[in-house]
C-alpha cells in the first residue's frame, strides 16, 4: 500500500494523527474544504489500524501525543512509502531520526497547511 500521488484532492485520503480535540477540528475542516477526505485519530494505536485499512494518499501527524512521540506510525508510513509532514510546536528540533522530513509549526496558517500537504502530493 502506496501514497496516493495524483489527480485532484477530491477522494483523496489524508490521515490525521491530533490528539487536541481543536487542532483536530480545525484541520478537518480545512482539508475537507480543501476537498480531501480525512481520516481521524487521536492516539498511536488508533492510527496504525487506520494506516492498515484503507490506502492513504498522505499524513500529518502531530509529533507529540499525550507526551508519546508519534514516530511508530512515521515508521510504518515511511515503509509504505505513504508520505508524511509532522506538526509540532517544538519546531524540527524534537524530530529524531527522520531528518529531511517535512514540518509544519505550530500554531500554522491555513495556507501552511495546505502548501505542505501539496507538496508532498508531487
Amino acid at each position: 500500500m502506496s501514497g496516493e500521488t495524483s489527480g485532484s484532492p477530491a477522494g483523496r485520503s489524508i490521515l490525521l494523527v491530533e490528539d487536541e480535540i481543536l487542532i483536530c477540528l480545525l484541520i478537518e475542516t480545512i482539508l475537507g474544504d480543501a476537498g480531501y477526505e480525512v481520516v481521524v485519530t487521536n492516539s498511536i494505536p488508533e492510527a496504525l489500524d487506520a494506516i492498515d485499512q484503507r490506502p492513504l494518499a498522505a499524513a500529518i501527524l502531530d509529533l507529540n501525543l499525550k507526551g508519546e512521540k508519534v514516530f511508530p506510525v512515521a515508521e510504518k508510513l515511511a515503509a509504505l512509502g505513504t508520505p508524511f509532514v509532522f506538526a509540532t510546536g517544538g519546531g524540527g528540533r524534537d524530530i529524531v531520526g527522520f531528518p529531511g522530513r517535512p514540518w509544519v509549526g505550530k500554531p500554522f496558517q491555513e495556507s501552511e497547511l495546505l502548501a505542505a500537504i501539496e507538496k508532498l502530493l508531487v
